[in-house]
């Protein structure tokens, strides 16, 4: 007999939908990492069954990028935005 799945465990283990299951951990924030932990398998593994799912886990949060910024946006040239400004002479 071969190995269950990761998908048959959680049916079987968890007595839910793979779906749901997966869900509910995004919803929690956690990242894909730390439900692999849980569910005692490999990250892409997980990360496998939910693209299969179309569920997203918890992505790092990107700074905002320097054009954003405040200083950047500023009319005036400064040591921020000084190569993005026309140079007067």
């Amino acid at each position: 007999m071969s190995a269950m799945t990761v998908e048959q465990r959680i049916v079987e283990e968890y007595h839910c939908d793979v779906a749901d299951l997966l869900a509910g951990y995004a919803n929690e924030g956690m990242t894909s990492k730390q439900v692999a932990k849980k569910l005692d398998c490999g990250v892409s593994n997980v990360r496998r069954i939910a693209r299969k799912y179309n569920i997203r886990f918890n992505q790092p949060v990107l700074e905002p990028t320097i054009i954003s910024s405040a200083k950047f946006q500023e009319p005036k040239m400064n040591p921020i935005n000084f190569l993005s400004r026309v140079w007067h002479t």
